[in-house]
């Protein structure tokens, strides 16, 4: 057997290890880590699996129209299992699968496959805690990191390939552009924007026109497919499924004072932590981050060399066009600054590397050394990540709570939003929520009417249907203390009590309803 042959395969090994790895950490702590916005991919996936759709106009969705996402994979196995602990396992591991997969599917197309085996250990790594919720834990970014990649592989198939080959590749570039914009703007703004400008660099390339121009009408066409995507979510979409559109998106130039938080988020999105942290730790992590900040700009400065290969040229344009625009978008908008939206864009990193070791010059074993021992680094602070998130335990007490319900033979109740979803998932849908808005701004201007519900990520069915049977109230103990119906509740009414919450039971709906909102 080859040296690299045998090289490869340990290397596969310690890939595999890792995937077998993180599953067994989620598999013993995922019912700590859960919380209402993940649970509530669930109830939507089960939803669905029960109207066999895709999308459904009987959920409230956020502010994206879930089309090409994680639901589809939830949903399918609903439709083989009930065991939402079950569900949960094999939709994270197919979410990985798909994740790898187009990332092999972007480094066949530029001819840097070397480099994956090493480099899908970084994928898979949680090198931040942003990483590991909202990407390997929760899923959410997976589909967008999926489409990035997908996207990018076959435009670069299409400028490399001929005859059929070439135009399949564009059809489907226009499909993937089409799904992706008919869930809103998102995609728009995070690939197909910096798509058109590192195109429009390349057209700008005196070096080879034609190719410049083929890379460009590719792009504007994907392009014209993501806008056309987005014209049916926002004139037919719109009109059928409840979903929020970006209205209040506007732009606002005094936001150009948020650069240096931009800046920041991007260092903490790949693991910097200064707060709350031990010296040591800090210095481990600004090593971490300043280490993958440093290997993106070198790697992008690499593309516009003169000894960069033109396809190297092209995925450094596209991910210094995309992290431009990340930090535009920002900053001559209103749009909510987050640490975990950069994370679509920090990923592009990955494959980045990929074709910049593949193109550097010099020693292969010294730059593959180079690079496993980064890997080496970033997996061990990862595990650090890991022992720290894994020693919160943030649902004991809703744990006890849906046990004690149960037992009590509740199946239906009302919660503020971040103790309703999560309940019904730790209860393995045995316990119904009704959604109220959440505690605080939203809380004040709830009212008094029990049955105005919240319009985000429940069953539009809420608003009309009232729960049958006994009935259960779950407040935290500050929202216990300041509600607005605080003056009818009796100790007499409630079943259950801890530190965190106190929960309120009534024999039926009517008796709920009539008992909170008495002379108010």
């Amino acid at each position: 057997m080859k040296k690299e042959t045998k090289k490869q395969l340990l290397i596969g090994a310690a890939l595999v290890l890792e995937l077998l790895l993180l599953l067994l950490y989620l598999n013993g702590r995922i019912n700590k880590l859960l919380d209402s916005d993940m649970s509530s991919e669930m109830i939507l996936g089960q939803l669905l699996a029960r109207e066999n759709a895709v999308l459904t106009p009987h959920w409230y969705y956020s502010t994206e129209l879930r089309v090409l996402n994680t639901q589809i994979i939830y949903a399918f196995f609903f439709k083989l299992m009930n065991n939402w602990h079950l569900v949960r396992m094999a939709a994270t591991v197919c979410f990985w699968g798909i994740m790898l997969a187009a990332f092999y599917f972007l480094c066949r197309q530029f001819r840097c496959t070397e480099y994956f085996l090493l480099l899908s250990i970084l994928l898979i790594s949680p090198f931040s805690q942003d990483y590991f919720n909202f990407v390997l834990m929760g899923g959410y970014y997976i589909p967008h990191i999926a489409i990035e990649f997908a996207a990018l592989g076959l435009n670069e198939m299409y400028h490399e390939s001929n005859g059929r080959k070439k135009w399949l590749s564009l059809a489907g570039s226009v499909i993937l552009a089409v799904l992706a914009g008919m869930g809103g703007p998102r995609m728009i703004l995070e690939l197909y924007f910096p798509l058109g400008l590192a195109a429009l660099v390349e057209l700008l390339n005196r070096t080879n026109r034609q190719r410049g121009q083929q890379f460009f009408y590719a792009v504007v066409t994907s392009a014209f497919g993501a806008l056309g995507g987005y014209a049916v979510n926002v004139f037919y979409l719109h009109q059928r499924y409840q979903f929020q559109k970006w209205d209040d998106l506007r732009i606002d130039m005094s936001q150009i004072e948020r650069l240096k938080d931009i800046i920041g988020f991007s260092f903490a999105a790949f693991g910097l932590e200064n707060v709350g942290t031990s010296l040591l730790i800090q210095l481990v992590s600004s090593v971490v981050s300043i280490g993958w900040v440093s290997l993106t700009v070198l790697c992008i400065a690499g593309g516009f060399t003169s000894k960069a290969s033109a396809r190297y040229r092209r995925l450094a344009s596209c991910t210094l066009a995309a992290y431009a625009a990340y930090i535009v978008l920002y900053c001559v908008t209103n749009m909510n600054l987050i640490v975990r939206y950069s994370l679509p864009t920090n990923v592009l990193t990955i494959p980045l590397i990929a074709v910049a070791f593949q193109e550097l010059r010099g020693d292969v074993e010294r730059k593959q050394k180079f690079l496993g021992g980064w890997v080496v680094l970033v997996a061990a602070w990862s595990l650090f990540v890991l022992l720290r998130v894994g020693s919160v335990d943030k649902n004991a007490g809703l744990r006890a709570v849906s046990e004690e319900l149960v037992n009590d033979g509740y199946a239906n109740g009302y919660a503020t939003f971040w103790n309703a979803n999560v309940l019904t998932e730790l209860s393995d849908a045995e316990l119904e929520v009704w959604c109220w808005c959440d505690y605080g701004d939203g809380w004040q201007k709830h009212g008094v009417d029990v049955d105005k519900m919240y319009p985000w990520l429940q069953l539009t069915s809420h608003d009309t249907e009232r729960p049958g049977g006994k009935v259960f109230v779950l407040f935290s103990q500050e929202e216990f203390e300041d509600n607005p119906w605080k003056q009818n509740l009796q100790p007499e009414d409630v079943i259950y009590e801890s530190e965190e919450y106190v929960v309120m039971g009534y024999p039926d709906y009517d008796t709920m309803k009539a008992t909170l909102e008495k002379d108010l």
